[in-house]
C-alpha cells in the first residue's frame, strides 16, 4: 500500500469503475447526440485515469499501473480536448500526468508519441510539458513559453534538487491545486472516488534531470516508486 491518507476504498473505487465501463460503453453507442457523446468519452478517460493511479496507490506492481495507462491511452485518445486553459480547466493536469505516467512507465515510444499526437493536435506547449516531452522525443519543439497552468506548476520549472521538491510538495502543490475537481477527495466517506494524491511532474522531472531523490522515498505526494521501477 503506497497511499496512507485514505487507503480502505482504493480496491473498491477500481472495482466500481471497472463494473461501470461497460454501461459507459453501451451509453457511448447508444447515444446520438454529438456534445453527449462527447461528455460521456472525456467521463470515460477520467475514469481511466483515475483508475491508472488508483493503482499506482494501492500498491500494484509496475506492469499492473503500465498496462491501465496504455488502456487509458486509448480513452485519452478518444476522449481529451484541449481548448485552451479558459475553456478546459482541469485538462492541463490531465495532459502533464499523462505525459508524466508515459514517463516514468517508459512506454514504447510509439505508445508515448500517441499521447504527444494529441497535445500537438490542439496546440498545447510550454517550457514544462516540452522538457517532459523532449525526454523521450527529441523531435519536440522547445518551449520557453511560461507554464499553461501557473499554480501549482510554474514553481516544478525550478525544480532542481530533492530540497527543492521537499518544499514544492511540503507548501505548494496540494494547495495550489485547491480548485480542482479531485482536491478534498478523501474527505468524502459516502463515495469510493478517492483514488490518490501524487505530484506525478515532480518524480518526472527527478528522472528527467536525474536528482538524487533518495531522502524523498517517504515524502508526501511523491511516488517514489514509479521513479525506481
Amino acid at each position: 500500500m503506497r497511499d496512507v491518507i485514505n487507503p480502505n476504498g482504493l480496491r473498491a473505487m477500481i472495482n466500481d469503475i471497472e463494473d461501470s465501463f461497460p454501461y459507459a460503453l453501451k451509453l457511448i453507442r447508444d447515444t446520438k447526440e454529438k456534445k453527449v457523446i462527447e461528455r460521456l468519452k472525456r467521463m470515460y478517460f477520467s475514469d481511466y485515469l483515475e483508475k491508472t493511479i488508483a493503482h499506482y496507490s494501492i500498491g500494484d506492481d509496475k506492469q499492473t499501473v503500465c498496462n491501465a495507462l496504455l488502456e487509458t491511452i486509448t480513452a485519452f485518445e478518444e476522449g481529451f480536448q484541449w481548448k485552451g486553459f479558459k475553456y478546459s480547466y482541469g485538462g492541463y493536469d490531465n495532459m502533464i500526468w499523462m505525459i508524466s505516467l508515459g514517463i516514468l512507465c517508459d512506454i514504447a515510444q510509439t505508445d508515448f508519441e500517441r499521447i504527444t499526437a494529441i497535445l500537438d493536435r490542439d496546440g498545447a506547449n510550454d517550457i514544462l510539458l516540452s522538457e517532459l516531452i523532449r525526454y523521450k522525443q527529441p523531435s519536440w519543439q522547445a518551449s520557453a513559453e511560461p507554464v499553461i497552468q501557473e499554480h501549482p506548476y510554474a514553481s516544478a520549472v525550478n525544480l532542481q534538487t530533492a530540497d527543492d521538491i521537499k518544499q514544492y510538495l511540503n507548501k505548494i502543490w496540494y494547495k495550489g491545486h485547491s480548485d480542482a475537481y479531485w482536491h478534498g477527495l478523501h474527505k468524502n466517506k459516502n463515495v469510493n472516488n478517492y483514488f490518490g494524491y501524487w505530484a506525478w511532474e515532480a518524480a518526472a522531472l527527478a528522472k528527467v534531470r536525474n536528482i538524487d531523490d533518495s531522502s524523498l522515498k517517504n515524502q508526501k505526494y511523491y511516488p517514489y516508486d514509479a521513479v525506481h521501477w
